[in-house]
């Protein structure tokens, strides 16, 4: 993933959902699954205005069987991570781990 569109907030929440189902997902348990762990009680057309966001970002696939529609994702979250964490690094830290592991030391985090 050289190139990405970056994601809004809700629409990351959306591929948190998926990625850590660990299967290809449909809207309803996607609805569940956020409202569950992120306390998202959001309606069916938003979630699936994200999904469609998504898909046109390259983020999912989907495809049917029968009535339901299933979301596959495209791009794994490691993927994800590396390239969110290497932005996050380049543009608060100057790529520099030491400043960057001060700032965790502070918080407690080693």
């Amino acid at each position: 993933m050289s190139e990405h569109e970056n994601l809004t907030d809700c629409e990351k929440i959306v591929m948190k959902t998926i990625w850590d189902a660990g299967k290809d997902i449909s809207l309803m348990e996607i609805m569940a699954a956020a409202e569950k762990r992120y306390s998202r009680n959001w309606k069916r057309q938003t979630v699936s205005t994200f999904l469609l966001h998504l898909i046109q970002k390259g983020y999912l696939t989907s495809y049917r069987v029968g009535r339901v529609f299933y979301y596959h994702e495209e791009i794994p979250i490691e993927e994800y991570k590396e390239l969110v964490t290497k932005e996050f690094m380049d543009f608060w830290y100057d790529n520099s781990l030491a400043d960057f592991q001060k700032t965790m030391k502070k918080l407690g985090i080693h």
